[in-house]
């Protein structure tokens, strides 16, 4: 690539405030270099390459690109999570930067290790000045005591807490995919649910009752959201489904982003459809009155 351009070094596996600050950083390194800002994610799941096991995703590639191009990016490069690209060792991982891009600078955060032996930013640094290139390392954002880090995202968003995990993600946390036919059984209670169809590699947040929202035809809907299994009809396969409050129109195969705001109340069985009525409805009061 013959452009010349600063890179963004991460996983930026959650896009949250942290990486914000590096993305940041970069694109006034950038500006001040004159040229263009690339940001280098990876576009499966890291975690699962390298140690065999997964958590899951906090953003998936494809949310991931979205988030980091409004931030500023130019480019949004995803490297390989296959065995051979992750033997690359430190010295290597940064050659293939340089045969890929024509690199000015880097930024990365303070911790930001690379490669198979271990490269951090002090290696990244003396590898820069040899090629006559900048390299900037920036210090972790921490808020009230807790260090902006995938790591505690996933914490809060496995215990229900959105609203503390969308403080360190720095936005609404959200799912994005396909609206799918489902078992209508919302609109027979006068409150009508859409499935919402998502990856696989998403993180498995906690089930439960949830406030939220989605842009539909350029308007914002408040919704209340049900992300988990469906006692009241002996269903115990896990679902997001959300009832998009006022909204009215058919939502089957197209794209939502579904953001969600607040943990309502757990997952409950009721005895018969009538009580679960009275109690959509009162979700439904709760979200439309809450402040935010």
């Amino acid at each position: 690539m013959d452009k010349k351009t600063v890179i963004a070094l991460g996983y930026f596996d959650g896009v949250h405030i942290g990486h914000r600050q590096v993305i940041l950083k970069a694109k006034e390194l950038s500006k001040k270099l004159g040229c263009s800002l690339t940001v280098l994610t990876f576009k499966g799941d890291l975690r699962k390459a390298i140690t065999g096991k997964s958590q899951g995703v906090i953003y998936t590639f494809n949310e991931r690109k979205n988030l980091i191009y409004s931030l500023g990016a130019d480019n949004v490069y995803g490297l390989s999570v296959s065995k051979s690209f992750l033997k690359l060792g430190k010295l290597a991982f940064l050659n293939y930067l340089n045969k890929k891009f024509n690199v000015l600078g880097y930024v990365s955060g303070q911790d930001y290790t690379f490669g198979k032996n271990g490269g951090n930013v002090n290696f990244l640094k003396e590898y820069a000045l040899k090629n006559g290139q900048t390299a900037i390392s920036v210090d972790p954002i921490v808020v009230q005591g807790e260090k902006a880090s995938s790591t505690n995202v996933k914490k809060l968003l496995e215990n229900g807490d959105i609203k503390s995990a969308n403080v360190l993600l720095g936005s609404d946390y959200f799912i994005s995919g396909k609206i799918v036919k489902d078992r209508s059984v919302g609109a027979k209670l006068g409150f009508p649910t859409a499935n919402l169809s998502y990856s696989g590699l998403k993180f498995a947040i906690k089930k439960g009752v949830y406030s939220g929202y989605a842009i539909l035809n350029g308007k914002k809907y408040l919704a209340v959201i049900n992300n988990g299994s469906r006692p009241t009809y002996m269903e115990e396969n896990v679902a997001t489904e959300a009832h998009f409050i006022n909204f009215n129109g058919n939502l089957y195969g197209k794209e939502v982003r579904l953001y969600f705001k607040d943990y309502l109340r757990d997952i409950q069985k009721f005895s018969n459809e009538n009580l679960l009525k009275e109690k959509i409805a009162e979700d439904v009061f709760t979200v439309q009155n809450s402040n935010d």
